[in-house]
């Protein structure tokens, strides 16, 4: 019950707060359109750096990665966001960025060169790969918070992932489960990369610019809510939170 008490206490706090920052910072839908024609150059021109085109390409997604989470670093901390903060933002957190991205496809890569035969065993009717993928997911699934909340080196940041997830497994999932199917009944799209880079925004119909409208809109109220979730959870205990609420009451 004391469980059901602090997710509901906590909801009845932060969900009307995201719902206010979200609504005060509407410009942040556009960042996706500047997004997508960065992405759109990029396409067409990577080739010319030949073998270096997939460090190249890393590091701009790097860059438009940390523009996005350091806007809504600015969200959450001052209640707002102005272009000062957009031109700054592709540099606040890109080596950390590309410092994580670069682990993820070592990982990736050995394990693809040196374990595939392991990895392709099917446990019922998913690959053991596919099973170490979803638990990858989990464990990591509050990285985007913990860049840009927590000063930790890349490694650091990992471990901290692993041991938030442990402490506060339910109170963060149960929340992010909800409003990523709410994300999918909408919209028809999950949380992605392609979410967040303007997905189809240049087929230019009235369709795909009103799901792109509201799908941006749904996400950066979705990050919102995570970041202000994640600062009370990774700041306080769930009997810390208790004492506060019956101290002030």
């Amino acid at each position: 019950m004391n469980v059901l008490q602090d997710i509901l206490e906590i909801n009845k706090e932060i969900l009307p707060k995201s719902l206010r920052l979200t609504i005060k910072n509407w410009p942040i839908i556009f960042t996706g359109f500047v997004y997508a024609l960065i992405l759109l150059l990029l396409g067409r021109t990577v080739f010319l750096f030949s073998i270096l085109a997939g460090i190249i390409i890393t590091l701009v997604q790097s860059a438009l990665f940390s523009n996005y989470l350091y806007l809504i670093e600015n969200i959450i901390q001052y209640g707002k966001i102005d272009f000062q903060d957009f031109k700054q933002g592709f540099k606040v957190y890109i080596w950390k960025i590309y410092g994580i991205l670069f682990v993820i496809w070592f990982v990736n890569y050995g394990a693809a060169l040196f374990l595939s035969p392991i990895f392709s065993i099917r446990i019922g009717f998913v690959s053991l790969w596919a099973l170490i993928q979803l638990v990858a997911f989990i464990l990591l699934n509050c990285l985007p918070e913990v860049i840009y909340q927590k000063h930790y080196h890349v490694g650091e940041s990992f471990r901290y992932c692993f041991e938030f997830i442990k402490e506060n497994w339910f109170n963060w999932f149960v929340p992010n489960v909800i409003l990523g199917v709410l994300l999918v009944l909408i919209t028809g799209r999950g949380l992605s990369s392609s979410l967040f880079f303007g997905g189809d925004l240049f087929s230019l119909s009235v369709s795909s610019l009103a799901v792109y409208g509201v799908a941006q809109f749904l996400l950066t109220f979705i990050m919102v809510y995570r970041g202000l979730l994640f600062q009370i959870l990774s700041t306080s205990s769930r009997r810390k939170r208790m004492f506060m609420r019956n101290m002030y009451r």
